[in-house]
């Protein structure tokens, strides 16, 4: 009666869990199937992309988007395991990675070039940035840093000095050189005059200097470039050094001296003539002039004129004269333009005529020339523009007349002049010399209007050169200062010379120098292209100024390396055999080392003559300043002992030792004990070296019954401590107890006069062992199942359509228990295991039976059948339930019933995940008790 109710009980669990299960998949499979989400997407990942970012942060505490290549670091586990070698931001300021889940840093080594360690709020260096990879990221985990970029300052200063070391003039004193002043990437940046007022200057922007004054930027990013071009002071020659270069955290200075070395000087007068009726001689002219960048406005009236005296050669002028049309006065010149050619005094006269008639009017253009013997036969060329664009008739000296379109050309020579007659009143007129001939133009340029019975009169004055002085001689020398790689040993620098404005390009290398010849008061300027991306930073002195006849100057252009200094560290790998046939290892790997950090690893193979050679680059010095002491270190070669000599490596093979290890012994224990095979592991710490026939670093040894065992002779090629394990499997067999003692093996190899040797010792929870015992004991156990075993024989006589199959029943002291589908592919043999004892403890007894066969009768002997064919044929019977169904059938609801679960309800969700995992926990116990309750009553038997 128990077993039927411990039946009945399994049988409503085994209903409850899989009706539960089915609904919790059902509403689980809704749920992923509404949210449109896979398996694979709801995997944790292995491992995760990390992206560390360099980001630029100025002075000031801002933080900018600009990447900063360049910055070193090394990676670690929290626990500081290093991962991989040395780290360098490319040139996105970035180090990717990949890597399992766990926490990390990294450890900044050396900020990038010009820049600086980023800082805390207290000012402390921050060289430290943990970060955490959790395993379910869907994107990069963004570790991002900050290096401060350092600045520096420029200095530029102005000097002027007389040639003749005579004290300077108040003139002089007050004297305003203009300087343009160029960095590279643009920018705009904040400069003081002797410590006054900031102002702010745009590259390419202009600023102005006195004697003994200088304009200092304080804040200039290090590794810009500038430049400083300072604008031709007639009278003046001028030498610059540092005029162009780098900007270094050190400071940079560009020093102009200008000396006051004129030949000659001239003067300029401007005079005013006014013409017609009804003029009003006390009338105010306004006049502009320009003088070598400086403007002065002044007035004249009729028959007044003004000088401007002591004027050094080559003294450039613009003098333009207000327009008075409005007030009913008509220029014929307004405005000339020149330079000074002579000591001479040079006239310019402005002629305006009051109330013109509005008649034709004429242009004189007219060419002199001054100095000692000219050239009468030289053509000198000059540009006529007028206002109407017209076209219209000259003579030279009265010669046939000819043509000339606006904007064409006119030539004449010493002494000529060309008369344009007939011109429309009030067009305007243009006349520039555009061919000098070699001569020195003491007017360039004359602009102003045709008056009607008026003549406009254009003259232009030239000056004979006078003999050419000693050309100077101008020495351009290149050279590498400080330390650098070994690698721009040889490294091409690219110049630019500019001569009066014509450049020649030309490249030295370290130690080089290149020489021209330039014209004495030429000026020149040199230039070297920028590289500041390859680390270095100019200074160029001598590289700007005024060429003074005779001298000869040099100029040096030095780089300092201001990139992180590389070292090269070379090392040999050598063998030692002695004597042994040994085969060498295809590669080798060398890591370089900076104490404990790994900072590269590489792959050394042999060259064409079996040599092995290796070469590591890496920083010189680390970021205090401090020279590096490098090491190297070999990955360990199985036979091979290393020994080191600088960074040189010899291996010496050492032949290996090998060595028996302690006995295994098995003692089987037990009364009628079956013949039953052991096994035991034998599993290596660490890599440890196996014995032959192993698998990776475990090897199973088995043996049947008692006696020893050997797990075979091992083999050590390199000094250390080996340490193994040694344990029995439990395999499981029946009435067996097995021994859980695990023996801990160790071999101690040494390395010995050249030669390996090798020791044992076997323990046993820490105490000495002589060998490994493992005792069995066997107590035989009385099985608590039955096989319900028998065939199905069949008396088939004439019928023509025999079953294919039956329904087998079996039954436990006279209840269905299990019944099965047996068919012909079976042999129709069928076989049942089964609880031998019931819950009270008493021996179930077993009985057979089948479901009917029409036409058959059947007879039962013990557990096997056999039917007959009749020929009867009586009513169908339902169809057997599906083959291989060991329990009775319990009625469904049809498919789309009311009891069917609705997917996706959630509803009820909860109550049936609990209703599974109870009658789950129900199955798992109803056997328990009825194995124990069994065992009970055996007991009590006995």
């Amino acid at each position: 009666m128990r077993a039927g109710i411990y039946r009945s009980v399994s049988m409503l669990l085994t209903a409850v869990f899989v009706l539960s299960s089915l609904i919790t998949g059902t509403l689980g499979w809704q749920s992923l199937g509404q949210s449109a989400k896979n398996e694979a997407q709801s995997e944790i990942p292995a491992y995760a992309d990390v992206e560390f970012l360099k980001l630029e942060k100025q002075p000031d505490g801002t933080e900018t988007e600009i990447p900063v290549p360049g910055a070193a670091f090394y990676l670690f586990t929290k626990d500081g395991v290093q991962i991989g070698d040395r780290y360098v931001t490319n040139g996105e300021g970035k180090i990717p990675a990949r890597l399992e889940p766990g926490e990390y840093y990294f450890e900044e080594s050396s900020p990038a070039p010009g820049f600086a360690f980023d800082t805390d709020e207290k000012g402390q260096q921050l060289t430290r940035y943990p970060f955490t990879i959790a395993g379910n990221e869907t994107e990069a985990v963004v570790v991002t840093a900050y290096n401060i970029r350092l600045q520096g300052a420029l200095s530029v200063q102005k000097l002027v000095e007389n040639a003749d070391g005579s004290p300077l003039t108040d003139e002089q004193k007050a004297q305003e050189f203009v300087f343009t002043v160029t960095f590279s990437g643009g920018g705009a940046y904040s400069y003081s005059i002797d410590g006054g007022e900031p102002q702010e200057i745009a590259s390419g922007g202009t600023l102005k200097l006195k004697h003994g004054q200088s304009a200092v930027f304080e804040q200039i990013p290090v590794g810009v470039t500038y430049t400083v071009a300072e604008q031709p002071m007639p009278g003046y020659a001028v030498t610059g050094t540092g005029h162009t270069g780098t900007i270094t955290e050190a400071g940079s200075a560009a020093r102009f001296t200008n000396t006051y070395t004129p030949s000659q000087t001239g003067s300029l007068t401007v005079s005013k003539e006014v013409r017609g009726g009804g003029a009003d001689l006390q009338n105010e002219f306004i006049f502009t002039a320009v003088i070598n960048g400086r403007t002065e406005t002044f007035v004249l009236k009729h028959g007044e004129s003004k000088t401007f005296s002591d004027l050094p050669v080559g003294t450039t002028y613009t003098i333009t004269e207000t327009d008075c049309t409005a007030e009913g006065y008509a220029a014929t010149v307004r405005e000339y333009t020149g330079q000074i050619t002579g000591s001479e005094e040079l006239r310019l006269p402005f002629v305006n005529v009051c109330q013109p008639p509005t008649e034709l009017g004429s242009l004189t253009v007219s060419k002199e020339v001054v100095g000692q013997t000219p050239d009468l036969n030289k053509e000198f060329a000059f540009v006529v523009t007028f206002s109407d664009g017209g076209t219209y008739s000259y003579s030279i000296d009265g010669d046939e007349p000819q043509e000339l379109t606006s904007g064409g050309v006119l030539k004449l020579k010493a002494g000529q002049q060309a008369v344009f007659e007939g011109l429309p009143d009030d067009i305007t007129y243009t006349v520039k010399e555009t061919d000098t001939a070699g001569y020195l133009p003491a007017i360039e340029e004359i602009s102003g209007k045709v008056v009607g019975g008026e003549n406009a009169f254009a003259a232009f004055q030239n000056r004979v050169p006078e003999v050419p002085e000693q050309p100077v001689t101008l020495i351009i020398t290149k050279k590498l200062a400080g330390e650098y790689p070994k690698a721009d040993e040889n490294k091409e620098f690219h110049f630019t010379l500019t001569i009066d404005g014509t450049e020649t390009q030309f490249t030295l290398k370290s130690g080089e120098s290149k020489e021209f010849e330039i014209p004495a008061g030429a000026r020149y300027e040199v230039r070297e292209d920028d590289y500041s991306s390859d680390g270095y930073a100019l200074t160029l002195e001598n590289g700007y100024g005024t060429a003074i006849s005779g001298q000869t100057v040099t100029v040096t252009a030095a780089n300092t390396y201001t990139g992180e200094v590389q070292t090269e560290i070379e090392g040999e790998k050598t063998w030692e055999l002695g004597g042994h046939t040994v085969a060498l290892p295809e590669s080798i790997t060398v890591r370089l080392k900076n104490g404990d950090l790994l900072v590269e690893e590489i792959t050394v193979t042999p060259d064409e003559s079996s040599e092995w050679h290796y070469t590591f680059t890496a920083p010189k010095y680390d970021a205090d300043g401090n020279e590096i002491a490098y090491t190297v270190e070999e990955a360990p070669i199985t036979g091979f002992i290393p020994s080191y000599d600088g960074f040189n490596i010899l291996n010496t093979y050492i032949p290996p030792v090998e060595i028996d290890p302690p006995i295994i012994e098995k003692v089987a224990e037990g009364e009628n004990a079956p013949e039953t095979e052991f096994a035991f592991l034998l599993k290596g710490e660490n890599n440890a070296p196996m014995p032959e026939g192993s698998n990776g670093n475990t090897k199973t040894v088995a043996r049947t019954g008692s006696g020893e065992i050997e797990s075979g002779a091992f083999s050590f090629a390199s000094p250390g401590v080996y340490t193994y394990t040694i344990s029995e499997l439990n395999t499981g067999a029946d009435g067996w107890t097995y021994d859980n003692t695990v023996y801990t093996l160790t071999f101690t190899v040494t390395l010995e006069d050249g030669a390996l040797h090798a020791s044992c010792t076997l323990t046993k929870d820490g105490e000495a062992a002589d060998k490994a015992l493992f005792v069995n004991h066997y107590t035989p156990e009385e099985p608590d199942a039955v096989e319900i075993a028998g065939t199905k024989t069949w008396n088939h006589g004439n019928n023509p359509n025999p079953p294919d199959s039956i329904i087998v029943y079996v039954y436990a002291d006279g209840e269905l228990t299990v019944q099965r589908q047996v068919t012909a592919k079976e042999g129709w043999k069928y076989a049942f295991e089964l609880p031998k004892y019931a819950e009270d403890g008493h021996e179930i007894v077993y009985t057979v039976g089948e479901a009917d066969v029409p036409g058959y009768t059947a007879e039962i002997h013990g557990y096997d059948i056999t039917n007959t064919y009749t020929g009867a044929t009586p009513e169908p019977e339902p169809e057997p339930p599906d083959p291989g169904d060991d329990k009775p059938s319990t009625p469904s609801t049809p498919p789309g019933g009311t009891d069917s679960p609705k997917t996706g309800d959630n509803s009820n969700f909860t109550i049936w995940v609990v209703l599974m995992f109870l009658s789950l926990a129900g199955l798992i116990m109803t056997p328990l008790l009825r194995k124990r309750k069994s065992r009970e009553c055996k007991s009590k038997r006995h």
